[in-house]
């Protein structure tokens, strides 16, 4: 398993994690280029007693791919704090507690920090770093109008008017609620976009941003409009500060549904296939990848097929699974960690057979996905001829979801050939 494993390193940065013949964690490290710092503990006579220890100890490593040395380094010591590993030594030691990002449960909740001494409302986030909670809440506090405030805001006591707006109102980053009870409902929208920024959702804020922004344009209040734009700026500064904490959760996730399903890899890379034709006529395929649970639409690929002219699903996987893997190998690129097929246990064993032939087979996860009669995802195929329902998970809903996006894509393609070709 190891061997494999180290034939199909992300070529990317992240962190690594090395574990024993129980499965613990004894070692997290990090790297900008992660092939060139793992394969190195393997190609060495290591001078160093604890290295050489840690070498003989290895018999499994994880990989958690991230977007830069910066992220890597950030998940790094977030893992080191959370699993303690018995060979690392910096980060390990360090007596600062958990601290949480938390929404208090009050008719206008609060975004504070706590750490267990004081844990007061419903968790969004836990980190290591009383700084980072502080760093971040700002952050969402310059995108989002929230109060800061500890007044009592009953609707009784904002009806009396007991309260004056501060500060805060004045420099609109607060609505005042504590002198109209009525923006309760639109306070309530700032906090749904809130708890859509901790699970790692951002669109549906950032098109309300860009339509704001767009209006403000269209009838001239530049000012406006560039206030706007720069929490535009602080949203893309915060999905980038958080994703690391979005990576690790995916890879707890993925890390589940690995063992649930036996697989070689956690499925931090996924790549899935699907075929498309009118009765034979314009046939084409087409992959769709996933990094760490995102679209990753720079690596989605169209084929057309060239090894018939008939209506075959497994002539066409064979084909393009072939094509796709064979450059794969020649030209030494990431392969993913888990393959995904649009069918059932034929597509499966048809696409089976090409990965024994490369060679893949004990490198790649390779399943396959079937709908039911709505066209639904409903059935997980294994190699090991055993079937498995979709699991109604975080990782469910993601297969789901990369199953529609191939066959929107592959879809897409088929039409724009058919089009084509009537024209022609």
């Amino acid at each position: 398993m190891l061997n494999d494993k180290l034939q199909n390193i992300p070529q990317s940065s992240g962190c690594y994690l090395f574990k024993n013949e129980k499965e613990q964690i004894i070692y997290v490290g990090k790297s900008k280029f992660l092939p060139k710092r793992v394969k190195s503990y393997f190609q060495k006579n290591h001078e160093d007693t604890k290295t050489k220890s840690l070498v003989k100890e290895i018999v499994d490593v994880d990989f958690m791919v991230t977007n830069d040395e910066t992220q890597a380094l950030i998940l790094e010591d977030e893992l080191i704090k959370s699993y303690k590993p018995k060979y690392n030594i910096k980060s390990k030691d360090d007596k600062s507690r958990k601290w949480f990002i938390c929404l208090t449960k009050e008719n206008f909740p609060r975004l504070i920090v706590c750490n267990k001494t004081n844990l007061n409302g419903d968790i969004l986030l836990t980190t290591t770093s009383s700084n980072v909670c502080y760093e971040i809440c700002e952050k969402v506090l310059d995108i989002i109008n929230l109060r800061t405030c500890s007044y009592d805001l009953t609707k009784e006591n904002i009806e009396s008017e007991k309260f004056k707006p501060c500060l805060e109102f004045h420099i609109m980053k607060c609505d005042a609620p504590c002198i109209a009870y009525e923006l309760i409902l639109n306070y309530k929208k700032n906090i749904s976009f809130v708890k859509n920024i901790f699970s790692f959702d951002y669109s549906s804020l950032e098109r309300k941003l860009n339509r704001e922004m767009n209006q403000f344009s269209k009838i001239q209040e530049f000012e406006k409009a560039q206030m706007v734009k720069l929490k535009l700026d602080c949203l893309q500064s915060l999905m980038s500060q958080l994703e690391p904490y979005r990576v690790r959760k995916y890879n707890d996730v993925a890390r589940t549904f690995k063992q649930q399903m036996n697989l070689v890899n956690i499925p931090t890379l996924i790549e899935a296939f699907d075929n498309s034709h009118t009765n034979g006529d314009c046939q084409v395929s087409a992959l769709v990848r996933y990094k760490n649970g995102k679209e990753d639409k720079t690596n989605y690929r169209k084929f057309n097929i060239n090894s018939t002219d008939k209506a075959d699903d497994y002539q066409s996987f064979t084909e393009v699974l072939s094509r796709r893997f064979k450059r794969l190998l020649n030209e030494k690129k990431e392969l993913p960690s888990l393959v995904i097929i649009d069918g059932g246990k034929g597509q499966l064993s048809t696409s089976k057979k090409v990965f024994e032939e490369l060679g893949l087979l004990g490198r790649i996860d390779l399943i396959s996905i079937s709908k039911d009669d709505n066209h639904k995802s409903q059935t997980i195929h294994t190699v090991d001829g055993l079937s498995h329902s979709l699991p109604k998970s975080e990782m469910g809903f993601l297969l789901g979801q990369i199953q529609e996006e191939v066959h929107r894509f592959v879809i897409s393609f088929h039409r724009k050939k058919r089009t084509k070709k009537m024209f022609n």
